[in-house]
């Protein structure tokens, strides 16, 4: 699993781990299959559909849970 850094402001806040989260986006067929190897697999890493967000942008981030990772990503960055 990556370390809590905010993918939109790249903010780093692994000491203060309580002030963001991750989210967890609609997962795509290729997304499926990747996570479902991994499990399969037994690889350690950092599942696709989940992303770090902190404190500043969780909120708004879960409000996007209903669109795949890259698409909300999209939206919030503009």
């Amino acid at each position: 699993m990556r370390p809590p850094i905010c993918v939109i402001c790249h903010n780093d806040f692994r000491a203060s781990a309580n002030e963001g989260g991750l989210v967890k986006f609609k997962t795509t067929d290729k997304e499926k299959k990747y996570n479902q190897r991994m499990k399969n697999e037994k690889i350690t890493g950092h599942p696709s559909g989940l992303e770090w967000f902190c404190g500043e942008h969780y909120a708004l981030a879960k409000t996007y849970q209903h669109l795949a990772k890259a698409e909300a990503i999209i939206v919030l960055k503009s």
